[in-house]
């Protein structure tokens, strides 16, 4: 037999649902991803953004190597880049899939060459270490590279971004920077510069091999930001 409180709470549940997970999702602002090609130079391509499940295409939206692209909401956390293909049965081809960790709604992707593909690589534009004056370094080569920011040390070992924090602003307005491979076990120095300190910006550098010499050779974009 149904009491009177078990009744109210039926009542109350169909006037009041909780709202479904589903419908939680659809409730949180979009995500986005912004995407920058690690390419020596300043090669660019229009990609699309699928999603796996529904098919659902946004885009296009440039992408190259001489900054990030504008923002794509890629509809899913799982979807693929993909190009115009008029051999295929649905005008498109698969250049990268892409699975987008299950918290956080904005992403920078990092696409390396790979043949005739990317190699997407997966970063939060939300982390609080990645603000101004702070630098992602990703490694495409086959041997890990040593960096000093100032007095800052950090390692970027091959293919696994790495954000690093510009040193503390002293009265100079800029720091030293260092950078090593390593030969026959010991340090070898790759370039020793000075970078200015940022202000509302921050910056992206890949480390690759020149062809056909084989040296590592560096480039780097920045990104204006909200401070």
């Amino acid at each position: 037999m149904m009491t009177l409180r078990t009744l109210l709470i039926a009542i109350l549940a169909v006037l009041f649902p909780t709202p479904s997970s589903s419908a939680q999702e659809k409730d949180k602002p979009a995500l986005s991803i912004r995407a920058l090609l690690l390419a020596p130079g300043g090669p660019s391509m229009n990609l699309h953004a699928l999603a796996t499940e529904s098919k659902k295409l946004s885009g296009p939206v440039l992408v190259g190597a001489r900054g990030l692209s504008e923002p794509l909401a890629p509809g899913a956390r799982s979807f693929a880049f993909v190009i115009p293909d008029r051999s295929k049965e649905d005008g498109h081809r698969s250049v990268a899939s892409v699975v987008l960790p299950e918290t956080g709604r904005d992403f920078i992707i990092l696409l390396e060459p790979a043949g005739q593909t990317l190699k997407p690589h997966v970063v939060s534009a939300e982390s609080p270490r990645f603000g101004n004056d702070s630098t992602l370094f990703f490694n495409a080569t086959d041997v890990p590279i040593g960096a000093t920011l100032g007095k800052n040390k950090v390692l970027v070992p091959p293919r696994k971004p790495v954000i690093a924090e510009a040193p503390q602003r002293g009265e100079a307005p800029w720091f030293q920077v260092t950078f090593y491979e390593p030969k026959d076990g010991q340090p070898a120095m790759i370039a020793n510069t000075r970078w200015p300190h940022r202000n509302a910006s921050r910056g992206y550098l890949f480390f690759y091999r020149s062809a056909p010499s084989g040296r590592i050779s560096f480039q780097a974009v920045d990104e204006t930001i909200e401070k």
